[in-house]
């Protein structure tokens, strides 16, 4: 399952700024770093997206495991600044440059969306929002 932070403020669903915010939260949090052709890379569970026009970041639930500090700070900032925060299927896959998840949540017109648990000690769950 992905995780997506949507770049919108609820309940008025208000953009969220600065513009860069997704990026720089990645990199905040020791998920990307610049390789040897000056270029940003980012760990292979996250990776900043752009859904209706606003930045947003999408990662996979593994990475509760393989970065947990990283991931409590990505839910921790989201619920602060009251982000749209939820579950869909999909796999990320930076290989061929192109995202399953970041092409399946540009797709669809979010409306009825699954919110996730937000408390980093405990584990994700699925929620009717």
């Amino acid at each position: 399952m992905l995780i997506v932070i949507e770049g919108v403020v609820l309940p008025d669903r208000r953009k969220f700024r600065p513009s860069d915010w997704a990026e720089m939260l990645i990199e905040g949090v020791g998920l990307a770093h610049f390789g040897p052709n000056h270029k940003i890379h980012y760990e292979d569970d996250v990776e900043p997206a752009t859904i209706d026009g606003c930045a947003s970041i999408i990662f996979d639930e593994a990475l509760e495991q393989s970065h947990p500090e990283a991931y409590a700070e990505l839910l921790h900032f989201a619920t602060k600044n009251n982000l749209n925060i939820f579950m869909k299927e999909g796999a990320i896959s930076h290989p061929d440059g192109l995202a399953a998840g970041r092409l399946a949540a540009e797709r669809e017109h979010h409306t009825n969306q699954v919110l996730v648990d937000c408390d980093p000690h405990l584990p994700v769950e699925d929620k009717k929002g």
